[in-house]
């Protein structure tokens, strides 16, 4: 992100000035300490990862999972890092604490239901995760990557519910009543989009720098300078989250369709539409945060 100016940088003091912004969770303030440790080891990291049970959970169960193939179960933190290594610890210990700070579970109040909030983000990672890794567009990248991108593409959404919420409600009832999608009536009534404060907090939790810019141009793809596949697929998974019947806030208006997305992540509407039900029926088996 070091690259933008002008308005990114317009942007990030728009909503610094406006929003209080979570501070990264100590797991992963510790985590990025001893990572940058050249000398640390696996022990090293387990210490780190056992003092958060969810964090330690997600490690084990993911590390015993069909997509290791391991012959032996694993119930060492230690050795299941040793196993998947220090990037996907990591990783697994972002998803854990983006539930722990942002998962608890709320009340419905007007067009924002936390529940139903939570059945889009995790919809679209795993849309992310299934299209990704049908395209050669995303060979090189991991699937988990592309789960996370897609699971936080929206977070912006539940950070104005928490932090600016009779402003954001005011947002979802206008966008509501008029029929319109609520990126169009943020950007009217607050100057920003739920897309720019997710973004803004990727740079704050100091995320990769293509999450952070997907996260960003996710409703505009064909916008992105930096990394258009990401911010494509993560468009075209938040559609499908959209037409799947999991809105991430109620009663508002999906946001239009950029045509180039399809293209972009290299796979066009009708092998898309053959993956649709693989992607249901991961959904129905994912484990999720309630």
């Amino acid at each position: 992100m070091a690259q933008s100016t002008g308005p990114s940088t317009n942007i990030l003091g728009l909503v610094n000035n406006t929003i209080e912004l979570p501070t990264m969770p100590e797991v992963l303030v510790r985590l990025n300490e001893v990572m940058s440790n050249a000398d640390s080891s696996a022990e090293d990291v387990a210490s780190v990862v056992q003092r958060d049970p969810a964090v330690a959970t997600n490690i084990l169960r993911i590390v015993n999972s069909a997509y290791y193939g391991l012959q032996v179960r694993v119930s060492s933190v230690s050795l299941a890092i040793s196993v998947m290594g220090f990037n996907m610890t990591k990783k697994i210990a972002l998803k854990a604490a983006v539930f722990s700070v942002f998962g608890k579970r709320r009340e419905k109040i007007q067009h924002f239901d936390p529940q139903a909030f939570w059945k889009h983000a995790v919809f679209a990672g795993i849309a992310a995760r299934t299209l990704g890794s049908s395209s050669s567009a995303f060979a090189e990248v991991h699937a988990e990557d592309l789960y996370i991108a897609g699971l936080l593409h929206d977070i912006g959404k539940i950070i104005l519910m928490e932090k600016a919420a009779p402003r954001y409600l005011a947002v979802l009832r206008k966008a509501a009543a008029e029929g319109r999608p609520d990126i169009e009536v943020e950007q009217e009534e607050l100057g920003f989009t739920h897309a720019d404060v997710g973004s803004v907090l990727a740079i704050k939790w100091f995320l990769p720098e293509d999450l952070a810019i997907a996260i960003r141009y996710h409703h505009r793809p064909s916008s992105d300078p930096f990394h258009r596949s990401l911010s494509s697929l993560i468009h075209v998974a938040d559609q499908l989250a959209w037409r799947a019947g999991k809105p991430s806030t109620v009663g508002t208006h999906l946001a239009s369709l950029d045509n180039e997305a399809y293209g972009q992540i290299g796979l066009d509407l009708d092998r898309v539409e053959e993956l649709l039900p693989r992607i249901q029926e991961d959904f129905a088996a994912s484990e999720l945060p309630w």
